[in-house]
């Protein structure tokens, strides 16, 4: 990576981090990130975590990088966490304790990183933002949605409990009535509605999307990062005192809830498509 001037910059390894499922750049002082598996709905597998993490972690490191952009390639945001790649058949049952072991350096590092950036970060949703992927998103500072977006928790219906800070960003947001209707119901939120519970900043026409969501990035990319930083930073000392003990809650509930019965029948009802017919065990 290289600063406008063509001069090396500090931090350049946030620039060209890719794999398979993700694409980064740094252009403008704006690192943008792109969830390239569009086939799948973008949803995320551990070694996409593992490119997004570096290349944030670079980016928090200092450098050129003045504000992320956080996009979905296709028609959607992300649809969550990769359980049909997570579920693959042949594997041997994991430990005990591997769940919150693995969450702790995945899923909950990739939030905490993204709330904790010292840059602003903005989030452009079309489509699904599900799960890992509303969490993703919503850890962003600024949500920039499509009028076609649509947000939801699909953990019940699954048949486990919330991970990835959902049980702690849905009711500082949209409070607890509201976040009960996502996370137990499974509701989906279309993005006009969720705009006014307080779950995004903004909705604009789809063909607008990329434009407003890419000014939004480059505007705070302009701007005063040390302030931007110090401001987020003040903001969450003020708002997430708890947020390791949520993430450390959600991972032992997590770890519990995968060892039943409508865990399984979720993922079997998942692959074969067809609702679920859980037995509350």
């Amino acid at each position: 990576m290289t600063t406008p001037d063509g001069a090396a910059a500090d931090g350049a390894a946030a620039d060209g981090v890719t794999a398979d499922g993700v694409r980064c750049e740094v252009t403008g002082g704006v690192l943008r990130v792109t969830l390239a598996r569009p086939d799948r709905a973008n949803a995320l597998r551990g070694q996409d975590m593992g490119v997004l993490l570096r290349a944030l972690e670079d980016a928090a490191a200092g450098g050129a990088v003045r504000a992320v952009l956080l996009r979905g390639e296709g028609r959607n945001f992300c649809g969550g966490a990769d359980l049909v790649a997570a579920n693959a058949q042949g594997g041997e049952r994991p430990p005990l304790g591997a769940m919150i072991r693995n969450l702790s350096a995945t899923a909950h590092r990739l939030v905490r990183t993204l709330w904790d950036l010292p840059v602003p970060s903005v989030a452009a949703v079309q489509g699904r933002a599900a799960g890992l992927g509303l969490h993703v998103a919503l850890a962003c500072d600024f949500v920039v949605a499509a009028d076609t977006a649509a947000f939801s928790e699909p953990f019940a219906q699954r048949g486990f409990t919330a991970d990835s800070g959902g049980t702690f960003l849905l009711p500082r947001l949209i409070g607890v009535a509201r976040a009960k209707q996502m996370l137990i119901r499974g509701a989906v939120v279309p993005a006009p509605r969720a705009l006014e519970w307080g779950l995004i900043g903004e909705v604009v026409p789809v063909d607008e999307l990329a434009t407003a969501a890419g000014e939004l990035a480059a505007e705070l990319a302009a701007g005063p990062t040390l302030v931007h930083g110090l401001t987020k930073a003040l903001v969450s000392e003020h708002l997430t005192a708890d947020l390791p003990r949520a993430l450390d809650a959600e991972a032992r509930t997590v770890e519990l809830s995968l060892r039943g019965e409508d865990f399984k029948e979720g993922v079997r009802a998942f692959l074969g498509r067809r609702a679920p017919v859980f037995t509350g065990r």
